[in-house]
């Protein structure tokens, strides 16, 4: 009699732990994925030699600034700037500014060096990246 009960008990748990499961994000959570709540309008960009601008805008307010690399060297950028909705990122070579939480705006001076430059901007919602990679050419 104890047998049957613990057979049905397991049966009862069983059923219950393989019917809560949802099916839909199974994938994704298994392979560590995290949803994109930042949605960039786009995340590659290139550019003539020229003084360039463009805005980038982003479907979420929900993220901030997590870095900047100009040619794999990092940019410092103050705390405060990183988790505002308006900064602005000044360097000699660029400027990133974030107007409104939604608008990304990079702008390259002209690249008088005889190489390219590439602009890494990384942006962070949870546990989410997103990255917006500016090519300069020479």
């Amino acid at each position: 009699m104890k047998k049957k009960v613990l057979i049905a008990l397991f049966g009862l748990f069983s059923f219950v732990f393989t019917s809560c499961s949802n099916d839909e994000n199974t994938e994704d959570q298994i392979a560590g994925r995290i949803t994109d709540t930042i949605k960039l309008s786009q995340n590659e960009v290139n550019f003539s030699s020229a003084s360039n601008s463009i805005t980038i805008t982003t479907q979420s307010k929900a993220w901030w600034l997590s870095g900047i690399d100009l040619n794999s060297d990092r940019i410092d950028v103050k705390k405060e700037d990183m988790l505002s909705e308006n900064f602005k990122v000044i360097n000699s070579e660029f400027q990133v500014e974030r107007k409104d939480g939604t608008n990304i705006i990079i702008t390259f001076n002209p690249n008088k060096t005889n190489a390219e430059r590439v602009l890494y901007v990384t942006l962070q919602a949870g546990n989410r990246f997103e990255q917006i990679r500016v090519l300069q050419s020479k």
